[in-house]
Parts: C-alpha cells; sequence; structure tokens
C-alpha cells in the first residue's frame, strides 16, 4: 500500500463513504498527525477513525488560505463537488494535490466539473493495474497515475465491531434472533442510467428478488433480507418496491456498515465494494444478476458467487 510520508500540513477533502474510509485509513496506516480532514457530509463511520472531521460547506478557499497546507490529498466522489472544487484551489495556488479514485468506474469522468472541463490534480492514486489501464484509455497521462492499493482494505482486515451480535439483532428492530440474515447492498445503478449500461438496476433486481422470495418464502423463512441502501440512494424508490415485505427490512443509514457485514451470514449484491469489503472480512459472497453481464467492472477480481433468479433459491438453502 503506498503512504504518505510529508511532514508538513496535510488537508484531506471526502464526500462518498467509498472515499471517506480510504482517505481516514491513509491518515492511520501512514501514522500522520499533521492532518486536517473535511467534508461536506456526516457518516456515522467518522467514530471508527481518530481522525476527527470537520463538516465544512462553503468557504473553502478562505479556509486553504488559512491552513496554507503542503498537500492537499482528495477523494474522487460522484454525487458531490467538494473535491473538484479543492482540486482547483490547489492548482490554483501551486499547491501540492493527490487525488484517490476507490473504484475502477468512470475514472477520468470523476475529474469532471459542472461546465464539462476535466481538472486533473497531480497524482491519480487508483487501486490496481487494472485501473491505472482504465485511466490511461480514459486520457489520464500515466505519469500522474500512482498504483495505491486501496489503504481502506488493509485497515479493515483488522476490524471487529464494538457490539455484540445480540445487541446488533436489537439495534436494527429484529425480534427472532435466530434469522440467518441476508445484508443485501444494492448499488444505486438508476443514477448512472444502470439499465442502459448493464441492462437492470437496483429496482428492477430489487422487484426480481421481492418477487422470489414471496413465491418461495416457505422455503426460505429461516432467512431476513436486510437492506443497506447505499448513501447516494433514492431510499423512497427503493422503498417502494421492498413495500409491506416482512422478510426485507430496510436498515437506517446510521447503522454501521462493518457490523452489518461482520454479523450477516450471506452478503449480497451487484458490482458494489460492500461486496470487496465483504470478502475481506471472510463472509461469503453473492451477486444476483437477473441476466448475463458482458461488462462486469470487477470480473476479474473473482468476488463471491453469481446468482441468477433460478440459482438463488438453492444457494440460500445451502447455507
Amino acid at each position: 500500500m503506498q503512504r504518505l510520508k510529508h511532514k508538513g500540513k496535510i488537508v484531506f477533502v471526502f464526500s462518498d463513504p467509498g472515499g471517506a474510509k480510504p482517505c481516514l485509513a491513509l491518515i492511520e496506516e501512514s501514522n500522520l498527525t499533521n492532518v486536517i480532514a473535511i467534508s461536506d457530509r456526516e457518516h456515522s463511520f467518522y467514530k471508527d477513525f481518530n481522525t476527527p472531521v470537520e463538516i465544512l460547506t462553503q468557504g473553502f478557499e478562505d479556509f486553504i488560505d488559512a491552513i496554507k497546507p503542503e498537500l492537499i490529498f482528495t477523494a474522487t466522489s460522484y454525487r458531490s463537488d467538494i473535491e473538484q472544487q479543492f482540486i482547483k484551489i490547489a492548482l490554483k495556488r501551486s499547491i501540492a494535490c493527490y487525488s484517490f479514485v476507490d473504484h475502477w468506474t468512470s475514472i477520468l469522468k470523476r475529474f469532471e466539473d459542472a461546465a464539462g472541463e476535466i481538472v486533473l490534480p497531480n497524482q491519480v492514486w487508483v487501486i490496481d493495474e487494472r485501473a491505472k489501464l482504465l485511466a490511461i484509455e480514459q486520457g489520464i497521462d500515466e505519469d500522474k497515475i500512482v498504483i495505491s492499493g486501496n489503504p481502506y482494505h488493509d485497515w479493515l482486515s483488522n476490524w471487529e465491531p464494538a457490539v455484540s451480535k445480540d445487541n446488533f439483532i436489537s439495534q436494527i428492530g429484529l425480534t427472532n434472533k435466530n434469522k440467518k440474515l441476508l445484508v443485501y447492498a444494492p448499488d444505486p445503478l438508476s443514477n448512472i442510467n444502470g439499465k442502459d449500461i448493464y441492462g437492470f438496476d437496483e429496482l428492477s433486481a430489487t422487484l426480481e428478488l421481492v418477487n422470489l422470495f414471496d413465491e418461495h418464502k416457505i422455503e426460505l423463512k429461516d432467512w431476513i433480507v436486510l437492506v443497506k441502501a447505499h448513501p447516494n440512494q433514492n431510499r423512497e424508490e427503493l422503498n417502494k418496491v421492498i413495500h409491506d415485505h416482512t422478510i426485507f427490512k430496510p436498515l437506517a443509514n446510521d447503522i454501521d456498515t462493518n457490523t452489518c457485514i461482520y454479523y450477516a451470514d450471506i452478503v449480497m449484491g451487484f458490482f458494489s465494494s460492500f461486496l470487496i469489503e465483504a470478502a475481506i472480512m471472510h463472509k461469503p459472497v453473492i451477486r444476483f444478476f437477473n441476466k448475463s453481464i458482458e461488462n462486469d467492472p470487477i470480473a476479474e477480481l473473482n468476488i463471491g458467487t453469481i446468482v441468477n433468479k433460478t440459482t438463488i433459491i438453492s444457494n440460500l438453502k445451502s447455507h
């Protein structure tokens, strides 16, 4: 894993969990102390890390002028422009700037501002060789690219929950502690026109699952599906699909993701980093596709077992 060795002040900037967690883990893995972490969003997992996070939504230039950092290190969220704004400030003031990309999808587009201009930092950190090749294909200069690994994965491999399973079960409102837990983390594919790209999105796939569990509710009577929506998800639309199906239980935003994974019997999703994190925590993973996928962005990782509507039932019954 790539580490930072700067002695001067470093400002970390992030919004989405996929970038926030690696940034906070990088601070700890690099033993950095002269840092300030800022975000435009609150997340419950901040408490898992030693670095306090300051919420900042305006006055970015004044903030940087007061701090005078040696380095600005950003994540690359796709539903927030806070990182893009800080990259521009860094370039304008000749401050070194690195950015971390936590996935293999839309690497170049993460640096596109509202006007369609691509603004790149001094270095683009990517998670592996495959991500580097994709970044080059999309037009990022190879000299800018650093293969860093994902610092959050190193940090996560040693993580343990602060609460017992019984307390977790009570926290999420389950009365039957003997139910098997299928933690379902549907990627918000509808945000990126998933039906056009993959032939489905989280809403159509969840509807398939709801119908399957209704049809096989006797066979699957020992299971409960805990729906861990992505922070960028349209939860209202997702909950409409789940409706009043008692097998499917939506979890509140503040329910800790790692604790969900740790106590899951199986973790299910499509392409999300959630699945990679579950594999790191040695959890069984299944990936539900209601049709064949030719452009699977995490195919090369061999994460989990791919199931469809004819194989998922037998897969669950075998656990």
